[in-house]
C-alpha cells in the first residue's frame, strides 16, 4: 500500500513541476514582449536625442527590425553550446569533436561581427555627421555605465 502511494505522490509532484515549467515558459513570452517594448522605448529616445527626420526614423527602424534573424542566430548559438556541454570527455574522438565545435563557434562569431558591422555601416549612411558624433557619445556613455556596473565582463570600478 505504501509503494503505490509513493508512486502517486511522485507522479503528482512531477506533474506540478511540469506545469510550473510550462507556466514559466509562458512568462518568457511576456518577457519577450517586455523586451520589445523596452527596445521601442530606447528607439524613440534615441530618435529624439539624435533629432532624426521621419525618413531617417523609418530607415533606422527597418534596419533594427530583424528579430527572426537574431532569434535564429541565438538558437544556433544555444544549440552549439548544448553540443559542447554534452560532449563525452572520455570519447576517443573528443578533441576532434571539440575542435569542430570550436570552429563552428568561430564561424558564428565571425558572421555576427560582419552583420553588426554591416548594420553600423548602413547606419552611417542614414545619419548625418553630426548625428553620428552624437550617437558615438551616447554609445560611449552607455559603455562606460555598463563597465562601471560590471556588465559584459568588464572589471568593476573599485574606487
Amino acid at each position: 500500500m505504501r509503494k503505490p502511494m509513493m508512486i502517486v505522490l511522485t507522479t503528482l509532484a512531477l506533474a506540478g513541476t511540469a506545469s510550473g515549467l510550462a507556466m514559466a515558459h509562458g512568462k518568457g513570452d511576456d518577457n519577450g514582449e517586455r523586451q520589445q517594448r523596452h527596445q521601442e522605448k530606447r528607439f524613440e529616445h534615441m530618435s529624439e536625442e539624435l533629432g532624426l527626420s521621419d525618413e531617417q526614423r523609418a530607415q533606422v527602424k527597418e534596419l533594427m527590425d530583424e528579430p527572426a534573424e537574431r532569434r535564429a542566430s541565438r538558437d544556433e548559438k544555444r544549440d552549439l553550446q548544448r553540443q559542447i556541454r554534452e560532449l563525452d570527455t572520455t570519447a576517443a574522438d573528443y578533441n576532434q569533436r571539440l575542435d569542430g565545435l570550436i570552429e563552428q563557434a568561430q564561424q558564428q562569431l565571425g558572421e555576427q561581427i560582419r552583420e553588426r558591422q554591416a548594420k553600423h555601416q548602413a547606419m552611417q549612411d542614414i545619419l548625418t555627421d553630426e548625428q553620428e558624433k552624437k550617437l558615438a557619445e551616447i554609445t560611449q556613455k552607455r559603455m562606460d555605465k555598463m563597465e562601471h556596473h560590471g556588465h559584459h565582463g568588464g572589471e568593476r570600478d573599485k574606487s
